[in-house]
């Protein structure tokens, strides 16, 4: 594959982890479609297209995989952590946070 944006740029971009991103790419380069998501193969053919362009990757990524109530979102967890500090358990949230960090 044409890599025209770097691992990091691409986790960015999609909100996914870099070793998904990775197991993404294995998959996709092996034909095993049934592992990777369908934005994601789209997102391959159009990095493996000869005439593609960095921009044109950088836009499908915007599209498809950026939530422009992201921060939103963010700032709504955050208020209601701080308001109820006393009644949540901030190690069991945390671990929760990192398994879902690692299970992309």
């Amino acid at each position: 594959m044409d890599m025209k944006l770097t691992i990091t740029e691409l986790s960015t971009l999609t909100g996914k982890t870099r070793p998904t991103l990775y197991k993404y790419i294995r998959a996709y380069e092996a034909n095993n479609y049934d592992v990777v998501p369908f934005s994601f193969i789209r997102l391959f053919e159009l990095m493996d297209e000869p005439n593609s362009l960095r921009k044109d990757i950088v836009g499908y990524c915007k599209a498809n995989f950026s939530s422009p109530d992201f921060d939103i979102k963010v700032n709504e967890i955050i208020s209601l952590i701080q308001g109820n500090k006393g009644k949540i358990d901030l190690d069991r949230l945390r671990k929760t946070i990192e398994e879902e960090i690692n299970n992309g």
